[in-house]
């Protein structure tokens, strides 16, 4: 891990993309025939160009992440392209690039395609509908009924089905009353609209278990029993994963700079924190994920006082503020200064979803491994730049 500190620097996140690919057919393998994988890359967008070959679709929710899939050359067959804000130029541009499926998460969305048609040369373009969960995504079920009515008259609009997400993280039995109740309700709207439709596009936001102590690469248990409620369904699905299927690709290096504490704790400040590791949740309170702790083989010291023996740390970032706490409780044999922590399964949305601005912290690089060679994907950038 040195070597590649030092090359690339720290923080550094690394991503396994034959990890992510031996995932990816895990989860395939167990998925019954009546079902498709569809990546969410929202969870880790530099996934994609290592991904771009596999046989599944790719879930995008911007114009941003639109652009990045037709940097990477990824087929525009293979993109369903979502997201709550649509206009109508975003619309008009995933109609040119004939995207598989572009969602309508409201009648303005609809009214969007309806108005697109009018002007550009008519293709066949699946759509799905989405239904709202009682939030801001989606629909109600009249708006969805509307929508059909509105694009009855294109006949080169195919409505592919419904779209249904409400969260991450679910339990079973979460799960199963959605399927349920999906299921139910396309049933209801095909009988009261005319329309033919056999897919589900869905996301069961399967829960990935950061804190356990077992290795959760090979844990399939909630998918198999997922893939058991939809396997007998007349519906095929589409299945929208993202954090199930990035989440443990990934690790993040961040290195030990100093070391102190008073009479009732003892610290840790790293050179990362909260703006770059981002479990479910965040991380707070006494649960541990997965940190190895890699000793640099000199002890740095603690103002002049060498560590020794095990004690816990509360793992601290160089953010300024008291928000800046990665771990509460992190149990270590003689931490020193110039020590490594490595965080595993950091492959889902830490890389995205951070606070990267605050303080004008640089953005660490991130590297890619393809099972034999290391290779930069973006390198350290600063911030203040957009801070200025």
């Amino acid at each position: 891990m040195f070597n590649l500190v030092e090359k690339y620097g720290s923080p550094l996140y690394i991503f396994d993309s034959e990890k992510a690919k031996k995932r990816i057919e895990g989860i395939k393998s167990r998925l019954p025939e009546n079902a498709r994988l569809c990546y969410a890359i929202k969870a880790n967008a530099f996934l994609v160009d290592s991904l771009k070959d596999e046989d599944l679709l790719f879930e995008v929710c911007s114009p941003g992440e639109l652009s990045i899939c037709e940097e990477k050359k990824l087929p525009p067959e293979k993109i369903v392209f979502s997201g709550v804000l649509k206009t109508l130029e975003d619309v008009r541009r995933a109609y040119n690039l004939k995207v598989n499926t572009l969602t309508l998460e409201s009648v303005t969305h609809c009214e969007h395609l309806v108005k697109v048609l009018e002007t550009e040369d008519n293709h066949t373009q699946d759509v799905i509908i989405r239904l709202t969960a009682s939030n801001q995504f989606g629909m109600s079920e009249s708006d969805v009924k509307k929508c059909i009515e509105l694009l009855k008259p294109h006949s080169n609009i195919n409505i592919r089905g419904i779209h249904f997400f409400t969260g991450t993280q679910k339990k079973l039995k979460k799960i199963a009353e959605e399927i349920s109740f999906i299921e139910d309700f396309c049933t209801k709207l095909q009988k009261e609209t005319g329309t033919n439709f056999k897919s589900i596009e869905y996301g069961p936001g399967l829960s990935y278990e950061y804190f356990s102590n077992q290795e959760q690469s090979e844990n399939f248990f909630e998918l198999e029993e997922f893939s058991k409620l939809i396997a007998n369904s007349k519906y095929d699905y589409v299945i929208e994963l993202g954090r199930y299927i990035a989440s443990p690709c990934g690790k993040y290096i961040t290195k030990i700079m100093d070391i102190k504490g008073d009479e009732k704790s003892n610290y840790i400040i790293i050179d990362g924190g909260i703006n770059h590791i981002n479990y479910y949740g965040q991380m707070m309170g006494m649960k541990n994920p997965n940190v190895q702790h890699i000793k640099s083989g000199f002890n740095a010291g603690n103002a002049g006082e060498e560590n020794t023996g095990t004690a816990d740390y509360t793992i601290a970032g160089s953010l300024c503020t008291t928000a800046d706490i990665v771990l509460r409780k992190l149990t270590l044999a003689s931490p020193s200064i110039g020590d490594l922590l490595v965080f595993s399964d950091i492959g889902a949305y830490s890389v995205t979803e951070g606070i990267y601005l605050f303080l004008s912290h640089p953005l660490p690089a991130v590297v890619m491994y393809d099972g034999k060679n290391y290779s930069i994907l973006r390198k350290p950038q600063e911030t203040y730049i957009m801070n200025a």
